[in-house]
């Protein structure tokens, strides 16, 4: 199985799940991760599995995500499995404005064929005031993250 993890990432969290979700995939053959901003149209290709990350902003996905997903081609997602997941604090009061179903939905319409629900991972809620890498997981996030991916592997029946 060939798994492709896209994520987009302002501080470092949604990259370091990404990551931990590659690892645990590797297990069930080549999985890497890559940033949004460095993805190609031919990064999906002999992909069996798109798994997709962003960071909730604004009850939705950050305008870097949705701007990439719309240019691309339409079916490319043809076939292959795929997946989201989202980062966002705790707790979330609007449980259903999050990311990761607007994610599933643009992969969805990508020709994708979705084999996990929506999964969000939790930050701490305090701001970070600057940018850069700040580590705002909540204890236990990157090990629940590999469990998911591990669960992504059994779900895709590839």
């Amino acid at each position: 199985m060939k798994t492709l993890i896209v994520y987009f990432s302002q501080f470092g969290n949604t990259r370091r799940l990404a990551e931990a979700m590659a690892e645990a995939l590797s297990r069930a053959g080549d999985a890497h991760a890559v940033g949004v901003e460095q993805l190609a149209s031919s990064d999906f290709e002999g992909i069996d599995l798109v798994v997709m990350g962003s960071p909730t902003h604004a009850f939705s996905l950050p305008p870097a995500v949705r701007s990439v997903l719309e240019t691309l081609p339409l079916a490319i997602l043809g076939g292959k499995s795929v997946a989201a997941f989202d980062t966002t604090v705790k707790p979330w009061p609007l449980r259903h404005l999050r990311a990761s179903p607007k994610l599933l939905g643009h992969l969805s319409r990508l020709g994708g064929n979705p084999v996990a629900r929506p999964q969000t991972f939790f930050v701490q809620t305090k701001y970070p005031q600057k940018t850069g890498e700040i580590n705002l997981l909540l204890d236990g996030e990157l090990e629940r993250a590999q469990e998911w991916a591990g669960s992504l592997a059994e779900q895709s029946g590839i």
